[in-house]
């Protein structure tokens, strides 16, 4: 989320394609802080699997929450 470079590259690349992402099921593996899978929700994806092995995986379920698409988000 501090990545003021790459991050908003990514979110403008998502939200510009929603074709690739309306109604699909999205995997992001390492997901992080599930910044990427929460812009894949906004884009309109049926299902986001969020794959985190670390400690991170927490902060993905409460900003997942926080922005209320843990119906359509998972972090695994």
């Amino acid at each position: 989320m501090e990545d003021h470079v790459r991050t908003p590259c990514y979110r403008d690349a998502i939200r510009k394609n929603p074709s690739n992402f309306r109604g699909k099921v999205v995997m992001d593996v390492g997901c992080g802080s599930g910044i990427l899978s929460l812009f894949a929700a906004q884009a309109g994806a049926l299902k986001v699997y969020a794959i985190e092995a670390s400690g991170a995986a927490e902060i993905a379920r409460t900003l997942v929450k926080a922005n209320r698409y843990d119906h359509i988000v998972e972090v695994i």
